[in-house]
């Protein structure tokens, strides 16, 4: 038997090889920490796949036409908010062990990509009150919250300018911090302001084919939108070929198990494939 090339035969620029180094920043490193100290210990998760076909033919169709390529997510939002509002017990948080605090608002959190100088940056965005936006209104703030422009709902969280006493706090040692993620934790208004009530990822939507995603997120309730995978909607008639999204719901299962879960996932679902909202 040959035996191989010992590491001490290696020299130093081949165990290397190329690299680049990186450098983060504590705002970049800001989201982690908040997963590690907020975000909901018990988890379930629903996997389902979402016939939306009219939405997406409708967004092709009018691109044809007018050239404007409207946000898919956008429209998803709009859809998720509605059903949200239907079921508000969802989006609960928790207040102490035996209370809930049920917010009528339905702000959605989500990850809009800014130009920062010369790199483009994923910064976290809340679309304030989106029960009560029509999903054009919901598709012109996305953009402008992507173009780093000025919004009019109030919205923001951690994507708008961090106050000094927030940027003296990211410098602190992390066990300084802990204190401030208690009572993050504990207080669903202090949540609700610096993270919405209800959360959107949309990471499956940059590529192609379906597939789930798996999120962990900070909410009572987050929705993942995954690939999209096309197939016959009816077996009896192969020719007619429907888009199907990946769609995982997660819940905080201290406050929603069971029914109010499964009444929000099937309104979703029903709202979806009805092109809620195109109108």
């Amino acid at each position: 038997m040959v035996s191989g090339r010992q590491d001490s035969d290696v020299k130093p620029e081949e165990s290397r090889g190329a690299v680049s180094f990186m450098e983060t920043t504590r705002r970049s490193t800001w989201p982690v920490e908040l997963l590690n100290n907020v975000a909901p210990k018990n988890r379930i998760y629903g996997l389902v796949e979402i016939d939306v076909t009219k939405a997406r033919r409708f967004i092709s169709e009018n691109e044809a036409k007018t050239g404007e390529k409207l946000s898919f997510t956008a429209w998803v939002i709009k859809c998720i908010a509605q059903a949200v509002s239907e079921h508000r017990e969802v989006q609960a948080f928790k207040k102490g062990k035996k209370k809930l605090i049920v917010f009528d608002d339905v702000d959605v959190g989500l990850i809009v990509e800014r130009q920062v100088k010369s790199e483009r940056v994923a910064l976290p965005y809340a679309v304030r009150k989106a029960n009560e936006k029509s999903f054009r209104q919901i598709h012109d703030e996305i953009r402008r919250a992507q173009q780093n422009q000025e919004t009019t709902s109030g919205g923001g969280a951690f994507g708008e300018e961090l106050p000094a006493s927030v940027r003296v706090f990211l410098r602190l040692p992390s066990f300084l911090r802990k204190p401030f993620w208690w009572k993050i934790r504990s207080d669903p208004f202090l949540k609700k302001r610096f993270l919405g009530t209800v959360g959107v990822a949309a990471v499956g939507m940059f590529g192609k084919g379906g597939g789930w995603a798996i999120p962990i997120g900070l909410h009572s309730v987050v929705v993942a939108l995954g690939g999209i995978s096309s197939r016959p909607r009816d077996l009896a008639n192969p020719v007619e070929v429907g888009e199907y999204l990946s769609t995982t719901v997660m819940f905080d299962e201290e406050v929603s198990l069971g029914g109010p879960a499964a009444r929000f996932l099937a309104r979703l679902s029903e709202l979806m494939q009805a092109g809620f909202g195109l109108e």
